[in-house]
């Protein structure tokens, strides 16, 4: 055996055994480590991506959301489409949709916005020959298989294969009826799948997202490989941190497993050689405005002398107890019993009130006057021995309908006064009506002539004139330069703007080439006679694509509540003004996009937001409230841009 051993050592040449592991402990770059972990975990969808097998005319990042979204259905029976603004979810959603009807031959139901149903999707269902069928949010949740009175779905509930929801986030509050009537269509074997479109998933709070991932997430350790033990509970921890210390890596496992979510930014770096359908059917590069977002500010102080610590004294005060008790809102209080709903809804009307003053006075004054009328009747009903109590509670939570709040304040049940202090609720209420009407008769002090608001418009107009004159190539490039949306929070607003406008427009020549040109848009569906769609074809007949016989450009200021900030393309136009602040940020982020979009043949916009009076804003906590909401959102989902400018 020696013999043999020094035989082969003879024979043996040199041999650096340290140089096979000095190779696996050279240094490497982080960022190329990066690299690598990113390819192990996405490259099975990457090598996916390489196949085009849409029909409908897709850009290549649209596509690569069609594969991944199907990657994840396959897995969860469910994805979040979220997409920023503008960036063509409808596409997204539609070809996943045309997939199952044509490709697997299954049925396919789409929930949307009344509005949508009937304009976006009716011309996007014909444009691409696509038998899908198409439901309204009040049709799903009266649908008689649902819980409802009416026969709204064409087949039974559990025939369908896929449920898609277009602007999901109005889903995101479980105790609605929309959103317990969607629970009960997913019932039933096998899954369906669900396919939830929105840009803003997170509205005022981390549960908001919760909530529409549970529509398919069904139970609540579903991400065990991902090491999350509990959902609810990774919600919970994000949901207790500062927004100011959320990092996106707080739900960046969750999301990645369940959503599509590209930003323009992402677009834009990683596609720049993408092109998109431009007018008149022509592909262009993919490009998207740059938004410059300025504020406008106002004071009520010189028409109002006082008039803030009154409102203060009698909604929001320091201390002790608001002056307006709203007890025909709150009759459980003279019952023995409180009802803590009932004690909820006083606070959002509180807010709610505030919340008008600050969108306009005459909004305020009419609202007062309403409710004042509304403490009439309850008195007539405790004279004929009944209790009158509101029935708008849940829509009213939500905090996102003008129409909800118009309603709580007129619909009524009733209940027998048996068991109520009946002469202190009497008392009450009378004290309360008396209060609301002096409110009213002050707040219409401030008329056209002398509202700061109004004046202000006047001046942001001006400016949109002027420079629309001196930056424009042509005629018709001037008239889409000078094209403005003034959103409202409230039809009241809407009204007493567009009635401003009115009388402008005809009386001072400054603004000679809008006159003629000025439409309003509500919750109804026709404004003085003009339905909403003349309304949209008229005002961005480009981009809206308007049918032959309907494309004749119209109107060129558009004032409209948010019945028109989703989903429509009106970025024909440049300018927005919010004319009100609403307490959910992702309502402005809406509103934008309607300008701010892919494609837009604008290289600017231009974004306006007024803020309140100082002293109505210390009251309204509404920046603040604002900014805290967009830091969670942008930490967690992620935020396009700035959303309102710094003071």
């Amino acid at each position: 055996m020696k013999d043999w051993f020094e035989s082969l050592w003879a024979e043996a040449v040199p041999y650096d055994l340290g140089a096979v592991y000095k190779a696996r402990y050279e240094p490497y770059e982080p960022y190329l480590i990066y690299l690598r972990v990113l390819w192990e975990r996405y490259k099975d969808e990457l090598k996916e991506e390489t196949a085009d097998v849409t029909r409908i005319r897709l850009t290549t990042f649209q596509n690569d959301g069609i594969f991944r979204a199907r990657r994840i259905i396959e897995k969860y029976y469910g994805v979040l489409i979220a997409d920023g603004v503008g960036l063509g979810k409808t596409f997204v959603g539609g070809e996943l949709l045309r997939q199952v009807v044509e490709d697997r031959r299954q049925r396919a139901l789409l929930i949307a916005p009344a509005a949508l149903r009937d304009g976006t999707w009716g011309r996007f269902k014909d444009a691409h020959q696509i038998y899908l069928e198409v439901v309204s949010y009040e049709q799903l949740a009266n649908d008689k298989q649902l819980g409802g009175t009416e026969p709204h779905l064409s087949q039974k509930a559990n025939d369908y294969a896929v449920i898609a929801v277009d602007e999901a986030q109005a889903f995101r509050n479980p105790d609605t009826r929309r959103a317990q009537a969607l629970r009960r269509l997913l019932q039933g074997r096998p899954p369906k799948t669900l396919v939830l479109l929105t840009a803003t998933p997170v509205n005022n709070s981390l549960w908001d997202l919760y909530y529409l991932l549970t529509y398919f997430i069904r139970h609540d350790a579903a991400f065990a490989d991902l090491h999350i033990r509990s959902l609810k509970e990774r919600f919970a921890d994000a949901m207790a941190k500062n927004p100011d210390d959320l990092k996106p890596d707080a739900l960046f496992d969750i999301l990645d497993a369940t959503a599509v979510r590209r930003t323009r930014h992402f677009v834009r770096r990683y596609y720049p050689n993408d092109r998109v359908p431009g007018p008149h059917g022509r592909e262009i590069p993919v490009h998207f405005p740059d938004p410059h977002v300025e504020a406008m500010t106002y004071s009520l102080d010189a028409v109002l002398p006082g008039f803030f610590d009154e409102v203060e004294a009698a909604l929001a005060p320091a201390s002790g107890n608001p002056q307006l008790t709203l007890a025909r809102y709150y009759p459980s209080r003279y019952f023995g019993v409180p009802d803590p709903h009932q004690a909820a809804l006083v606070g959002l009307l509180l807010s709610g009130l505030l919340k008008r003053f600050e969108s306009s006075a005459h909004a305020f004054a009419t609202t007062m006057e309403r409710m004042a009328d509304a403490h009439d009747a309850f008195l007539q009903g405790l004279d004929r021995g009944a209790i009158l109590t509101a029935e708008a509670i849940e829509e009213l939570e939500q905090a996102d309908s003008d129409e909800a709040f118009e309603r709580l304040i007129a619909e009524t049940g009733s209940t027998s006064t048996a068991g109520y202090d009946v002469g202190r609720l009497r008392s009450d209420v009378e004290k309360d009506r008396d209060l609301l009407r002096r409110f009213s008769e002050k707040a219409r002090q401030v008329t056209r002539r002398n509202d700061p608001k109004l004046e202000k418009l006047e001046q942001a107009l001006v400016e949109i004139l002027n420079r629309a004159n001196r930056e424009g190539l042509d005629e018709q490039d001037k008239r889409n330069r000078r094209k403005v949306i003034i959103f409202s929070y409230f039809a009241d607003t809407v009204d007493w703007v567009e009635g401003h406008l009115n009388n402008l427009l005809t009386s001072d020549r400054r603004f000679a080439a809008y006159r003629g040109r000025l439409v309003a848009v509500t919750g109804d569906e026709t404004y003085e006679g003009i339905s909403r769609e003349k309304v949209v074809f008229g005002f961005a007949p480009q981009s809206s694509e308007a049918p032959p016989g309907q494309d004749e450009d119209l109107y060129d200021i558009l004032v409209t509540t948010d019945v028109l900030a989703e989903g429509i393309n009106l970025q024909q136009c440049q300018n927005v003004i919010n004319y009100d602040l609403p307490w959910n940020p992702m309502r402005l982020v809406q509103r934008h996009g309607r300008i701010d979009r892919i494609g837009s043949p604008h290289r600017d916009v231009y974004i306006r937001c007024y803020f309140p009076d100082v002293r109505l804003d210390a009251l309204l906590d509404l920046e603040a409230r604002i900014r805290r909401k967009l830091a969670q959102a942008a930490a967690a989902v992620g935020v396009e841009h700035e959303v309102i400018p710094a003071l």
